[in-house]
């Protein structure tokens, strides 16, 4: 009759390494334990306990786990909308501006510039500078006057009149 070892392909070595990784995960959770325990009371050593409770905690969790949450908490901070999504609003033509049309945020009339750059915010149908709704975005996810959560609205890309460009070379 085998042994498990031998029916899964496992030697004796891996299984003590794996024994003994275990303990180590033992000793550091016990460790982590008795630090957490007197974390509560106030001593006069409670910043090298913290410190010591913050290390073996790094310890126990794995790294793949670890750049997981950092990564999270980098994307949690940022509160506004991406770039892409702000290239992409719809531009209004300087044919359809009114001459007394004016951006809410600068309070700039549009017709003041040569070529003015407006867009359109999806939904709500508010129009700004476009450099004034970059800033405001880059910062916040909602239009400035009414609060609508742009990100919700996102327009969906109609591509059935799109061509399709295909590669021919260059005497096709």
């Amino acid at each position: 009759m085998s042994t498990y070892e031998e029916e899964h392909g496992l030697s004796r070595e891996n299984s003590e390494d794996a024994r003994s990784a275990s303990v180590d995960r033992r000793e550091t959770r016990s460790q982590f334990q008795e630090l957490f325990q007197t974390f509560g009371n106030n001593n006069s050593e409670e910043d090298v306990d913290n410190s010591m409770l913050l290390l073996l905690l790094s310890q126990m969790i794995p790294a793949s786990l670890q750049q997981e949450w950092m990564e999270q908490m980098e994307q949690s901070d940022k509160k506004g909308c991406s770039e892409s999504f702000i290239d992409s609003l719809p531009r209004i033509p300087a044919s359809k501006i009114k001459e007394d049309d004016s951006c809410p945020i600068c309070c700039c009339t549009y017709k003041e510039d040569d070529h003015p750059l407006v867009a359109e915010l999806p939904h709500c149908n508010h129009k700004f500078d476009l450099e004034c709704i970059s800033v405001w975005l880059s910062k916040s996810t909602s239009c400035p006057l009414c609060r609508d959560d742009v990100m919700s609205h996102k327009p969906g890309i109609d591509t059935s009149q799109v061509e399709l460009e295909e590669d021919w070379g260059m005497f096709g």
